[in-house]
């Protein structure tokens, strides 16, 4: 079944970085008439040291509430400007990542948009507190907007895929993505070097599921490749398709979930030009789950 957009949560510190997002985020809310929810968290370390350390908690709390709504209606009221969709507000107090995933929860959000670093110094603090910490922990869908990169459309979209296994609900998730923007997409079958299978029969296999996924599109192609690394293939293909989104088939299981849950993920949303919309299931995360109480940690290097 189509996931119809109904509902599109925007954290927000009221950075640039989360600024730029909110631009995404706004022209998505227009194109599918979305309700669009603006989010600030107070974060726990700095409820634990308050700003004005001369002022018990108790007191510095509803103070910073009642200025971080404040700050929010503003950001609405200048949204609302420009764009003709339905705002709602929210504050929480908290793990930043928890409290944006409770609250998507709470309120029936199909996605989650949120600004990232992007390639530089500060991506890797950054993914491990926040973004990444969605991307792992959440099922529904991120999507991570690099802070210098303005993007109001998805004219082409490269959509990777590995395997059969969840991929119909992850495209269900991106067909109206597709159609909402007229999207050229790409469909590319990725295949390691080192698997161990007749290439010939792999290749035909993720080409028609690649066919049989394009058909509801009126502007798609597929293709098939072999590389040794997932993510650095990715990478190089976005780059030289010029695409404006990609979509991490985030499916997790127990011979590769390690690229989905380290490397593969943090090197995409980490080091990627473009937005990367980050789908995941109910079933990856339990199979992670037991895949991790049976096994040592996997630990990201």
């Amino acid at each position: 079944m189509t996931t119809t957009l109904t509902h599109i949560l925007l954290p927000t510190d009221f950075s640039a970085l989360a600024g730029n997002a909110l631009l995404t985020a706004a022209e998505m809310c227009v194109r599918h008439n979305a309700t669009l929810h603006l989010m600030h968290v107070v974060e726990n370390k700095i409820l634990i040291a308050p700003p004005e350390v001369n002022k018990p908690v108790v007191y510095v709390v509803p103070e910073m509430e009642t200025n971080a709504k404040l700050r929010l209606k503003k950001l609405a009221d200048k949204v609302r400007k420009k764009y003709k969709f339905s705002i709602e507000n929210h504050v929480s107090f908290g793990n930043p990542a928890e409290a944006i995933r409770d609250k998507a929860t709470e309120i029936g959000c199909q996605l989650i948009v949120i600004g990232t670093h992007g390639a530089s110094g500060f991506r890797e603090l950054f993914m491990g507190n926040t973004a990444y910490s969605l991307i792992k922990n959440t099922t529904i869908p991120v999507l991570s907007v690099p802070g210098k990169k303005k993007i109001r459309t998805f004219g082409k979209i490269l959509f990777p895929i590995r395997a059969a296994n969840g991929i119909m609900e992850k495209y269900d998730f991106v067909q109206p993505i597709v159609t909402r923007n007229n999207s050229e997409l790409i469909i590319l079958g990725l295949s390691l070097s080192s698997e161990i299978f007749s290439m010939e029969d792999r290749k035909k296999e993720l080409l028609q599921l690649g066919h049989s996924l394009g058909a509801n599109s009126t502007n798609f192609r597929s293709e098939f490749q072999v590389c040794k690394n997932y993510a650095k293939k990715v990478l190089v293909v976005a780059k030289k398709e010029k695409v404006d989104l990609i979509v991490i088939n985030a499916t997790l299981d127990y011979t590769w979930s390690q690229f989905f849950i380290g490397p593969y993920a943090q090197q995409i949303v980490n080091h990627a030009k473009v937005p990367v919309l980050s789908i995941r299931t109910p079933d990856s995360i339990a199979e992670l789950s037991s895949s991790n109480a049976n096994k040592n940690p996997i630990t990201d290097n």
